[in-house]
């Protein structure tokens, strides 16, 4: 749906399970407030799209997940001037799973922030977080990462990768994944890498007789195609899909 409201409650009960597509245009308003509550076994695939929209806006999201809940949730902003998104979850209940996923390709003078902070407050509890970003021209971009784990989330399993390109040398990105543990029996990671096109892969397919910039262009989808594969509405990942290798 297209946002239209300034704030927006999503709220499933137990054992139920349901599939969202929020839209972010011009008519969305500066700021958008999205508040999901998930029920024991409850089931939410929701994916934030910000599609070249051209004004300012900040999307803050909280999220409270009981026991055995699920939630994939993918943030996708493609050629807007300025947006930031600000994710809070804390998980509440044992056997919840997070996974959170995101992709950022920027241009000209574009502008994204993504923040998150995950709460690991009970034990036995999975956090997924994918974060990848390309940026070109004089783009910037940042991923602020954090994940604390109380001290009764013995078991947690907690994963969190952010990585970056960067295709013109004045295009900048500030990476800060962070972990704060206070649990001992638990598995986590964290990690950021910023790099530049493969040259070789660049090389190679001009050899062959595609221009400088097509080449670029699709190298850059198939960087960005693994944060669109794991996006679990169909429709959404083929038409995302359709539209990287245009």
């Amino acid at each position: 749906m297209n946002i239209k409201d300034q704030n927006i409650d999503i709220v499933l009960s137990s054992n139920t399970s349901r599939q969202e597509v929020l839209n972010f245009d011009s008519q969305t308003p500066a700021e958008v407030s999205v508040t999901i509550s998930l029920a024991d076994g409850a089931h939410l695939d929701v994916v934030l799209l910000q599609e070249n929209v051209a004004e300012a806006k900040r999307c803050v999201v909280r999220v409270e997940q009981q026991a055995n809940s699920v939630l994939s949730m993918s943030t996708i902003t493609l050629g807007s001037a300025d947006v930031k998104n600000d994710v809070e979850v804390r998980l509440k209940g044992e056997g919840a799973e997070l996974v959170l996923n995101g992709l950022y390709l920027t241009s000209g003078a574009d502008k994204v922030d993504n923040k998150t902070v995950v709460y690991h407050e009970v034990g036995h509890c999975t956090t997924k977080q994918l974060y990848k970003g390309a940026l070109d021209g004089e783009s910037k971009a940042s991923f602020e990462g954090m994940i604390i784990v109380q001290p009764d989330a013995q078991k947690t399993n907690a994963q969190q990768t952010n990585r970056n390109i960067l295709i013109s040398p004045k295009a900048k990105v500030h990476a800060e994944p962070q972990l704060v543990i206070y649990a001992d029996d638990v598995k986590c990671s964290h990690g950021a890498t910023t790099g530049q096109l493969d040259q070789q892969q660049l090389f190679y397919m001009q050899q062959r007789g595609i221009d400088e910039d097509a080449a670029r262009r699709m190298l850059t989808a198939a960087y960005a195609a693994e944060v669109v594969g794991l996006i679990p509405i169909e429709d959404v990942r083929t038409r995302l899909t359709d539209t990287l290798f245009e």
